[in-house]
């Protein structure tokens, strides 16, 4: 479900503090985040427009953000489809005071994105960065709408349904101590009285952000609406360092798969489960002439290696069924790997147990090496699947450190205002009866890393190397 993207954000460079623009592809671009403690992370305390607002007025020419701490001067603001147009430099008005010029049209959905995974030049004094933020404003329209026609009628009877599904069917919904039924009814007036879908949904989001959980989401004419921003996490990698060390490269387009050797140790990158392996073809790296070669035979090239590092440590998800073709190709007789718990319509409870079983792939890769599978804590959704999948592999091992932690399997929702809201299906556990949503999956071998084992290196690498060596 959660997956990672190409970015593009609008970076102000706090030398000469002004707007620059910069793509960042879905290489090997690789900020190596902070270290940092949650509870004194600084936090948007206010903004003007608020969150939510469907009447903003044209005439607001600046965007204010309100901190709860002193911060230092820069920013990072992540350039959406929706981003409002910024006519000036950004300024602070006082240590905790951000203002964003900006030139405002009628009847516009707007969104504005604060930090990410990989800049985050919205710090205290002390260096923490903020936790990625957002913002979604509407402004009015030009000429005055029926209020009281088809469009708040629709939005009752979408409240309706939503209270009808929501919380029953979401399978974490007890996980955090939240009365939802209470909160649910203390927002129902708010719900059925929104004038169009669209503040529907912004409401709705602010609401369901209570529960923190990236598998929740809103939907409303192909506009996604995340209900979680994704806490930010140390990294623990450094492709940009492997490069000048790997030899035989090839790459995907769009750089979604990497493989080469290091110290005749063979190296598979796969940055994301959204392309099936069988449809996928790589090229000799900065050779785009050449013939394309298809993945799996790259792949069958690296099992000459009596070790092969299988690395997904900045994978966020896609879908399962890309991650298990890879994985059954390891195995020769079907294995259990996981167990989720689904909603039982006569309990109304999550009691209804699955078990996941990984089963062998017709392109079976005949391999009696070592298999190091890299993992981290921006491993989430169906990238922890391929995990606990792996762990069932008898020559594999999971090395590094435990998992994010978020598995949900949400379903869509379609509501009668057009709304689609996404509600996680289920409770994964790991085969040992572990939940895994917050609590993520530890390795079979763990490495605990901080920022220097990664400055110009990437340390796991070097640490996963020195162990084959050792072992051999």
């Amino acid at each position: 479900m959660l997956i990672a993207r190409p970015l593009k954000a609008i970076l102000i460079n706090q030398a000469m503090k002004k707007p620059i623009l910069i793509l960042l592809c879905i290489t090997f671009i690789c900020t190596l985040s902070m270290g940092q403690n949650n509870s004194t992370a600084p936090k948007i305390i206010s903004t003007i427009p608020a969150f939510g607002d469907c009447k903003v007025d044209t005439a607001l020419t600046e965007i204010t953000l309100r901190f709860d701490q002193d911060m230092g001067e820069g920013c990072s603001v992540v350039n959406t489809k929706n981003l409002p147009k910024i006519t000036q430099k950004y300024h602070w008005t006082d240590k905790r005071t951000l203002s964003i010029p900006v030139k405002l049209f009628p009847n516009r959905l707007y969104y504005l994105a604060f930090n990410n995974s990989r800049h985050q030049h919205f710090t205290n004094t002390q260096g923490i960065p903020l936790n990625p933020d957002d913002l979604h404003f509407q402004t009015k329209a030009v000429s005055s709408v029926d209020l009281n026609g088809s469009s708040l009628e629709l939005n009752k009877k979408a409240c309706k349904e939503l209270m009808e599904i929501f919380p029953r069917k979401y399978s974490y919904a007890t996980l955090k101590g939240i009365n939802w039924k209470t909160l649910m009814e203390q927002k129902r007036t708010e719900l059925e009285n929104a004038e169009t879908p669209t503040e529907f949904a912004l409401k709705l989001v602010k609401l369901l952000r209570n529960a923190d959980d990236p598998h929740l989401g809103v939907e409303l004419e192909g506009q996604r609406f995340e209900t979680c921003n994704m806490r930010l996490v140390d990294n623990n990698f450094n492709t940009v360092a492997l490069l000048p060390r790997l030899q035989e490269k090839k790459n995907s387009k769009n750089f979604a798969v990497l493989t080469g050797v290091i110290d005749s140790i063979g190296y598979l990158l796969l940055r994301d489960w959204n392309t099936d392996l069988d449809n996928l073809s790589l090229k000799n790296w900065g050779n785009s002439t050449d013939p394309d070669i298809p993945a799996f035979e790259v792949i069958k090239g690296l099992l000459i290696y009596q070790n092969l590092i299988i690395d997904v440590r900045d994978n966020g998800g896609g879908k399962e069924i890309y991650a298990r073709k890879l994985a059954s190709c390891f195995v020769t007789d079907s294995i259990p790997f996981g167990k989720v718990y689904n909603y039982n319509e006569k309990t109304g409870l999550f009691d209804k147990e699955i078990l996941h079983k990984l089963y062998p792939y017709e392109r079976k890769l005949k391999y009696s090496g070592n298999i190091y599978v890299l993992s981290g804590p921006n491993v989430m959704s169906n990238n922890e699947s391929f995990i606990l999948m792996m762990k069932q592999v008898p020559n594999a091992k999971i090395a590094g450190m435990k998992t994010y932690g978020s598995s949900g399997n949400p379903v869509p929702y379609v509501l009668s205002n057009g709304v689609t809201v996404y509600i996680p299906s289920w409770q994964a556990y790991t085969l040992e009866g572990k939940l895994i949503e917050g609590n993520g999956i530890q390795p079979d071998i763990e490495r605990i890393t901080t920022r220097k084992d990664f400055q110009d290196k990437d340390g796991l690498v070097d640490e996963v190397m020195n162990m084959i060596k050792k072992k051999n």
